[in-house]
């Protein structure tokens, strides 16, 4: 762990050294006792992390593309009434709150789901995980977004 969190950080570290583990149990069958145990996990250790390091430069670009994106849409459509505008921008304002008190992987995953339009398996592929892990995550992350969405109106 100590060696996926110098090069991660202390937050990705414990679940990319869960996945090394996960790794090293389904190939230990190709696993050669010739070879050190210790340098055979470092080896798969180190794949890992720059496999994770690829992932979040990834997700990174996607956040900063997709920002210019959410205000567009958001300001696509004009209000009919002072009313309107005054509720759309409360709305867009409590949005916008709520989408950056979540996680950055469950933003990624409501900005590619709801403003890039894509589908879950096209996802899947750009995050790495498998078609059933995004559509539980996405589940998660849109009640997590209601929770926050409500959570603000009762506190305002």
């Amino acid at each position: 762990m100590r060696f996926c969190v110098a090069r991660l950080g202390e937050g990705l570290a414990e679940e990319v050294t869960q996945e090394v583990f996960v790794a090293a149990w389904e190939m230990l069958p190709k696993y050669r006792p010739e070879a050190p145990l210790q340098a055979w996990l470092f080896g798969i250790a180190r794949h890992k992390c720059q496999q994770a390091y690829r992932n979040r430069a990834r997700r990174d670009a996607i956040d900063r593309a997709s920002l210019a994106a959410i205000r567009e849409h958001a300001h696509a459509a004009g209000p009919t009434s002072p009313e309107d505008a005054i509720t759309q921008a409360a709305v867009r304002v409590r949005l916008h709150d709520s989408l950056t008190k979540l996680p950055g992987e469950d933003r990624i995953l409501l900005i590619l789901w709801y403003w890039k339009e894509l589908p879950v398996a096209e996802i899947a592929d750009i995050l790495g995980k498998s078609v059933a892990a995004v559509r539980k995550r996405l589940t998660r992350a849109q009640q997590r977004l209601k929770e926050l969405m409500y959570e603000t109106v009762e506190t305002s």
